[in-house]
């Protein structure tokens, strides 16, 4: 084959205007769509021959009444014409058969034919429009033009808020147009389906066959060529680890969080303010939006991150002092063009220095909770950091000293009555906001827990009993935030806060069962406080699996426990093993927990067993 036959685009690629990568057999675009990936004989001159145009006027007028038209389906959803049929309409001299694949409308425009047809002795088969079929590329996705439009403003108006990826109207925009990355919409309809289902019209064994196919075909490692490395790409994973982890949590979805970060660091969106490191994409290109998109993109993956390793107890793989990439400054849902006189703010490499990037965000005006959000991750990461390094028996009076004081100005830092969990409706404070609010306030609270976690009795008596008393007040902190929650907008907020409520929910009881008086005033305190964390963990569990695991594990203790009395002793006891999910037991025990428990799928991947945030073992007082 010469040179220029190897140079040559594919015929799919040419007439869709887009970059072929030269693949053979077949490029990757075809091969993505299932498509046979074809090249001309020889290349055509741009425009019409000389004359071609009266010669097709007068083939389509004497051919017009002889036309066997039939509508067949092309990729993207369209409809087309076949190329015979196209090369009798438009004149074979144009292009030539074998270099067309389909010709396509809009398929917003099929609906129009639906009832059309031709009938009569001289037209053979009827004319039929087919309606979209995805079967053959995704198992169980067969929404038409319409309901796959619904269910992304779904996803939009009630998912995305959870996970912030996309410049809304932009990417409507480009769906509208035909413009959108197949395998990133199919996933985002998908998810919004089982989030938010069931769904009417489409049957919930087909939603779950589609998500299956694409959680198993989709990992980093085998994402299509033409997407790999890509913003569509790295959305597209995010999507999928986002799912993952919340509904199948185990060793797949924690390794493909751990994957695509590293993916990340690969192609430098850890340093996406430092064109020298970052290698995403083309800073002389680029336009500021697109930048803008990268950093939704890397904050993201700092929050999977976070989330997946601080429930495993498990080192992070992004590190603090190795990010350059500033904070958003444009709202997902803004259409104007980003303003460069918004100064760019930064995480400190310093916990100690985090408040200062608090006011810095507070003092710019933007995506205020957005971006304190990235912040409060960021004192939870340092607290979980402490937590995995106490369950090894290290003793860290330093760092916990530091990080006290760290919280401590970051309060001082906030905005007045940000950390009042009542809805600020006098200064117009949305529901979302509120909302995101509220788990910026947990974030706070449960790295206070954590840091009031006490030492061992038998060093301290007294520090103990002082610091185990002082535990409580974050629990019943976030009892009041619970008791601020409205669950009509829990779809729109990430369920890791599922981890905090449980913590919470485990220490209450804790308190409870050592209370010196039963019939104390506290008592009933505390009692009512854990109803309210289980329901809201019960209204979570509608939508995602890991709550539904929470509680049963909850409940399995209390049975166990049979909810006995306890003294500081066996406070302490209970405290003091601390060990991530990974440790043998915890394998033993909850593969008994999947074994005995006819409600809870065994089909999950639940081999990193989240016994809790704190992974302390409740199970064994009295033994």
């Amino acid at each position: 084959m010469s040179l220029s036959r190897r140079n040559r685009v594919c015929d799919r690629c040419i007439r869709k205007k887009v970059k072929c990568d030269l693949q053979r057999p077949n490029c990757s675009r075809c091969s993505e769509a299932g498509l046979p990936c074809t090249y001309s004989a020889e290349r055509k001159k741009p425009g019409p021959q000389r004359g071609s145009r009266r010669q097709r006027n007068e083939t389509t007028s004497a051919s017009s009444a002889s036309i066997d038209t039939q509508f067949i389906l092309g990729d993207h959803d369209h409809a087309s014409l076949t190329p015979e049929h196209d090369a009798l309409v438009n004149g074979a001299d144009i292009v030539t058969p074998d270099m067309i694949e389909d010709l396509c409308m809009p398929q917003v425009q099929i609906h129009d034919f639906e009832n059309f047809t031709l009938q009569g002795p001289i037209y053979g088969s009827a004319l039929t429009a087919v309606p979209p079929d995805s079967h053959n590329i995704y198992p169980g996705y067969s929404l038409n033009r319409e309901h796959e439009r619904e269910l992304l403003i779904h996803f939009f108006n009630e998912v995305h808020p959870a996970i912030p990826l996309f410049r809304i109207q932009h990417f409507l925009k480009q769906y509208d147009d035909g413009l959108a990355e197949r395998s990133l919409l199919v996933t985002m309809v998908t998810v919004a389906a089982k989030v938010l289902g069931p769904v009417n019209f489409w049957k919930a064994e087909d939603v779950e066959l589609c998500m299956k196919f694409l959680l198993e075909t989709m990992p980093t490692e085998t994402a299509p060529p033409d997407i790999h490395g890509s913003l569509d790409s790295f959305r597209l994973e995010c999507l999928l680890a986002y799912y993952e982890f919340h509904q199948f949590p185990g060793s797949s979805s924690w390794m493909r969080i751990s994957r695509l970060a590293r993916k990340a660091y690969r192609l430098g969106i850890n340093q996406i303010d430092n064109p020298e490191l970052c290698s995403a994409f083309d800073y002389a290109t680029v336009t500021e939006d697109e930048i803008e998109d990268w950093r939704y993109l890397f904050w993201c993956i700092y929050c999977l991150d976070s989330y997946s390793n601080i429930s495993v107890g498990t080192p992070f793989v992004v590190e603090l002092e190795s990010i350059n990439t500033a904070l958003a400054r444009t709202p997902h849902d803004q259409t104007q063009t980003l303003s460069t006189s918004v100064p760019k703010v930064f995480l400190p490499d310093d916990v100690e220095d985090i408040w200062k990037a608090a006011k810095d965000v507070v003092s710019n005006g933007i995506l205020i909770n957005y971006n304190l959000h990235m912040i409060t991750t960021t004192t939870l990461r340092q607290a979980g950091y402490i937590m995995r390094l106490r369950a090894m028996g290290k003793r860290l009076p330093t760092r916990i000293t530091t990080l006290k004081g760290a919280l401590a100005a970051l309060r001082l830092s906030l905005p007045s009555r940000y950390l009042n969990p009542a809805r600020n409706v006098l200064n117009g404070e949305s529901c979302i906001d509120h909302h995101i609010r509220l788990t910026n306030i947990l974030h706070l609270h449960m790295a206070n827990l954590i840091l009031s976690v006490p030492p061992r009795l038998d060093e301290n008596e007294a520090e103990f009993v002082q610091s185990w008393l002082e535990s409580l007040e974050p629990c019943q902190n976030i009892v009041s935030v619970v008791e601020h929650w409205d669950n009509q907008h829990s779809p729109r907020i990430d369920p890791a806060i599922c981890f905090i409520v449980f913590s919470a929910l485990c220490f209450l009881d804790l308190h409870r069962r050592s209370a010196v008086d039963p019939t104390a005033p506290l008592t009933a305190s505390l009692d009512q406080g854990q109803h309210l964390l289980l329901l809201f963990l019960e209204q979570f569990s509608n939508m995602w699996e890991v709550p539904r695991f929470l509680i049963h594990q909850f409940r399995e203790t209390q049975s166990r426990s049979k909810d006995t009395p306890l003294t500081y002793v066996e406070v302490d006891r209970t405290l003091s093993r601390f060990k991530t999910p990974l440790h043998p037991k915890a394998f033993e025990r909850g593969s008994s927990i999947l074994a005995t428990t006819p409600d809870l799928d065994t089909n999950l991947d639940m081999t990193m067993q989240l016994d809790s945030l704190l992974s302390f073992d409740m199970y064994g007082l009295g033994q």
